[in-house]
C-alpha cells in the first residue's frame, strides 16, 4: 500500500481538522494540524504569532513545518486555510498525490466560525465580507488541486468516504 501522506487544503471552516482526525482514525494513520505544529514550535499561539512577527512570520514557520511533513509515512495532515497562498507551498502540494481541497460557501464559513477571534484574518467589521473577498482571493489557488469536495451539505462521515474514493484507499 502506498502510505504517501494526504493533506487537507481549503478555506478556514471547511472542516479540515474534523475530517482529518476522522480519516486518520478510520485509516489508522497519524492525524496532524499544521497549525499546530507551529504553534509547538514557535511556543506561541498563532494570533500571538500575527501580532509579534506579522503574516509573513507565520508564513515562513508554516514553511518550515510544511517542508518537514512532504515526505512523512501514513499521515493526514490539515493544513491552514492560507497555505496555498504561498507559492512554493502551492508548488510542493500540487506535486502532492494525495491533496484534497474541502470546498464551501461563505456562509457555511460564517455559520460555522463567525468572528472567532483565535481566526487573526477573519475579525473585522464584516465578517461575511471578508470571507467573501478572502475566498475571491484564494479561489485561483484552491481550484488547481484534482481532488475536491464540496462540503456544504455533508457531515464529515460522508466527505471522509469521497475522499477515499477520489484516492481510491481502501480501509484496513
Amino acid at each position: 500500500m502506498n502510505e504517501a501522506p494526504i493533506f487537507l487544503v481549503g478555506f478556514m471552516g471547511s472542516g479540515k481538522t474534523r475530517v482529518g482526525k476522522l480519516l486518520a482514525r478510520m485509516l489508522k494513520w497519524k492525524w496532524l494540524d499544521l497549525d499546530q505544529l507551529i504553534v509547538n514550535e514557535a511556543g506561541k499561539s498563532i494570533p500571538e504569532i500575527f501580532k509579534n512577527e506579522g503574516e509573513s512570520g507565520f508564513r515562513k514557520r508554516e514553511r518550515a513545518c510544511l517542508q518537514k511533513l512532504l515526505s512523512a509515512q501514513c499521515v493526514v495532515v490539515s493544513c491552514g486555510g492560507g497555505v496555498v497562498t504561498q507559492p512554493e507551498n502551492l508548488k510542493d502540494l500540487v506535486a502532492q498525490p494525495r491533496v484534497v481541497c474541502l470546498r464551501i460557501q461563505p456562509e457555511t464559513v460564517f455559520r460555522r466560525v463567525g468572528n472567532d477571534p483565535r481566526r487573526p484574518l477573519l475579525c473585522s467589521q464584516d465578517p461575511l465580507g471578508h470571507i467573501r473577498e478572502l475566498m475571491k482571493q484564494r479561489e485561483a489557488y484552491y481550484e488547481v488541486f484534482r481532488h475536491q469536495v464540496d462540503v456544504d451539505r455533508l457531515r464529515s462521515g460522508e466527505v471522509v468516504n469521497r475522499i477515499l474514493t477520489l484516492l481510491e484507499l481502501k480501509l484496513p
